[in-house]
């Protein structure tokens, strides 16, 4: 069971994202791990925006009308200079004729400058189509063709992207509009587009024009927030969905409980999904991340007495050994190895250096359950128990150690120890994580 809808998460995420995004104070490669399609693996933003683009309904709408249209296809005739001799080819074109005569041919009254009619098909209406198309068939062939999901399916059946893939490739028309890497395209040609009588150019421009507005996170723009609203989350990927919506309430909460720290502009390659910082505070969150953490238990090689637990570790290792036996590689023996949805680190920052000073760590769990509730806190207490900072556990350090559990509505107590229980529509509110009672 669940409170929050798919809408209210979709709402809620989009809202946050834009905000975050425009600033530059999120990670956008844990937003693509967040939102990423079963069965891709995506950790590329930009890779991602694209995906969205080509299974928003208008790109889908476009492809489905372009057979039709691309039979209307728009060209200009232009006459094209070429030299012939002892024949004459279209018009002849008398001051050519006589300079030719007069240079390179010395005379010859058989050279002639002719001008023949031809059809030109690079024109900028048809750049912008050319370029247009060529992100959507990429797209298809780098990543909506290596899934047969059905949030693929639904937008792109095998027979539309068959179609459009051969039509891309072999239609003679397309085929004479250069090629989309060879174009760069120019204020004059989108204007061209824009400004068409004929819907297949005015349409290209309008999605064209959409593309680059994602790409470039201008997320404010009510077009670009509709093909979000529309794309971003299928039904399996719900849970992971309202991880990234309390994640974003979490950071707003975390601005709340420790004041005068403000969101920093995330660095390329970071690891933090989002880091606030005073001139004596630094707050990193991660997301699916260790951080500066370690939770793994090796399987140690000293004898155990109880019964229960050596015959724990005959079962380990003869995983270990039968694992190496089936697939034919390497295999380690290990008594815990895990990681939380969520790693707070709080450092203190003293004459330029920090010193950690306190860590949550955080379970989310989609539901509002008790039993799922019950599992969550088991992990949770795993976690905080086996964390460790270097080589010494978190909990027989100096640092203070807490953990939050966060679901979408279990009816139970706030806090009991360390350990504190919100629910999603709670977070961000005054009432936050960092201000449990130590």
């Amino acid at each position: 069971m669940s409170k929050l809808s798919q809408d209210d998460l979709i709402l809620g995420v989009q809202s946050e994202l834009v905000t975050f995004l425009q600033a530059g104070t999120i990670n956008e490669r844990s937003i693509a791990r967040a939102l990423d399609f079963t069965a891709l693996d995506i950790a590329d933003f930009d890779r991602l925006k694209r995906i969205h683009f080509c299974l928003s309904e208008q790109a889908v709408e476009f492809v489905r009308k372009l057979p039709e249209r691309l039979r209307r296809i728009k060209t200009v005739t232009q006459r094209e200079a070429q030299t012939s001799r002892n024949e004459v080819r279209g018009a002849i074109n008398w001051n050519q004729t006589m300079k030719l005569r007069s240079t390179t041919s010395y005379g010859d009254r058989s050279v002639f400058a002719c001008e023949t009619p031809g059809v030109a098909y690079d024109i900028p209406e048809n750049r912008v189509l050319k370029k247009l198309l060529s992100v959507i068939e990429q797209t298809l062939s780098r990543d909506l063709t290596q899934t047969d999901h059905e949030w693929r399916i639904q937008r792109w059946d095998e027979s539309l992207i068959d179609e459009f893939q051969r039509l891309f490739a072999q239609n003679v028309h397309l085929n004479r509009i250069p090629d989309a890497n060879e174009i760069q395209l120019t204020q004059r040609d989108l204007n061209a587009a824009r400004t068409s009588r004929q819907e297949l150019y005015a349409e290209a421009y309008e999605l064209y024009t959409l593309y680059e507005q994602l790409l470039a996170n201008e997320f404010t723009d009510e077009a670009v927030q509709e093909l979000l609203r529309s794309t971003l989350v299928v039904p399996d990927r719900l849970p992971r969905l309202f991880e990234l919506f309390c994640v974003f309430r979490l950071i707003r909460g975390l601005a709340k409980d420790y004041p005068g720290v403000e969101l920093q502009v995330i660095e390329p390659g970071a690891d933090e999904i989002a880091v606030l910082e005073s001139e004596d505070l630094r707050v990193d969150v991660y997301h699916d991340k260790s951080g500066p953490l370690r939770f793994y238990e090796p399987l140690d090689e000293e004898p155990i007495e109880h019964p229960f637990f050596e015959r724990y570790r005959e079962v380990l290792e003869t995983h270990s050994e039968m694992i190496e036996s089936f697939f034919n590689r390497s295999a380690d023996s290990r008594l815990y190895q895990g990681r939380p949805d969520i790693v707070i680190t709080i450092h203190q920052t003293v004459g330029g250096s920090q010193t950690l000073q306190e860590v949550t760590l955080g379970e989310i769990k989609y539901s509002d359950n008790d039993r799922t509730f019950g599992r969550g806190l088991k992990e949770l207490l795993e976690y905080m128990k086996y964390a460790k900072v270097g080589k010494s556990y978190l909990d027989e350090t100096d640092v203070v150690l807490k953990g939050v559990l966060i679901t979408d509505g279990v009816d139970a107590a706030s806090n009991v120890g360390r350990i504190s229980h919100q629910t999603a529509t709670e977070l961000g509110s005054d009432t936050m994580i960092g201000r449990i009672d130590n």
